[in-house]
């Protein structure tokens, strides 16, 4: 069966609301959908709907953000159970955390001379990144280019001091809560933490990693799998669709890994 076990819909920063991410995921030939906004389970309920009437296995999930070894590390959940007051509270933290930092990035926007105000254009803070992005588009950020506004605010959260997500759960903290709530914890996207050399030390506190990562190349993918098989860890795959930055939809080329589906009682 071919699984997507990595999407984000439009109650983060993706494009599409749950129902039409379903749809095009099941056009594509997908078996297996796993939804896992940014710090959210608010599309879990309409996407399991539409799951079902496209005859998808759905997965609940999320897209848990933390801060560990100095860095933003993303937490997937599957299977998680959206009710968890602890999931819900970790949730309220990263959403403080990311309108701060929206402030932070307006204001000194701001400090540079463009016409941008938090107080006038981001009175409903916080906002999705591409609503963030769209509004200094307006402003003529970047002469209203996306693609590089994006690349800028890629740039300046990437450059924060700690303090500035020192409120986020560590990894484990996070990896925790998911098992609270039922589920099983990976780190995505895991290569830069290979490369920086700390992936085996954050791998002991979750159940797997993101090996089958698409955007990877062969070799990636294959190190990554290598490396999961000899901590005794799961590994997981999916595309991280957001329908922003990155063109059409195009389904994993990749089986779904059986121990994985074994674990979700697939």
């Amino acid at each position: 069966m071919f699984g997507d076990f990595h999407l984000h819909s439009n109650h983060s920063d993706g494009r599409l609301d749950p129902i039409a991410l379903v749809d095009i995921v099941a056009d594509a030939g997908v078996h297996i959908a796993a939804l896992t906004d940014h710090d959210t389970t608010a599309g879990h309920a309409a996407a399991a709907q539409r799951s079902r009437e496209r005859g998808l296995h759905f997965i609940p999930g999320i897209e848990m953000t933390t801060f560990g070894c100095s860095r933003v590390i993303h937490v997937l959940g599957l299977n998680v159970d959206g009710s968890l007051p602890q999931l819900n509270a970790a949730n309220a933290t990263a959403r403080d955390v990311w309108d701060a930092n929206q402030r932070r990035w307006v204001d000194a926007l701001s400090h540079e001379g463009v016409n941008v105000s938090f107080e006038r254009d981001f009175a409903d803070h916080p906002v999705r990144l591409p609503v963030l992005i769209e509004r200094l588009c307006r402003r003529d950020v970047d002469g209203g280019d996306p693609l590089t506004v994006h690349a800028r605010f890629r740039a300046f959260f990437s450059a924060l001091p700690g303090e500035a997500y020192a409120r986020l759960p560590a990894p484990s903290e996070a990896a925790a809560i998911i098992r609270a709530a039922g589920g099983i914890a990976f780190l995505a996207h895991p290569e830069p933490l290979r490369e920086s050399g700390v992936l085996t030390e954050l791998l002991d506190a979750l159940d797997g990693l993101e090996a089958l990562y698409m955007p990877y190349t062969d070799a990636q993918r294959e190190r990554l799998r290598v490396l999961a098989a000899r901590h005794g860890k799961l590994y997981s795959c999916g595309t991280d669709y957001h329908g922003y930055f990155t063109g059409a939809y195009r389904r994993p080329t990749i089986v779904a890994p059986p121990a994985l589906l074994d674990r979700l009682g697939l």
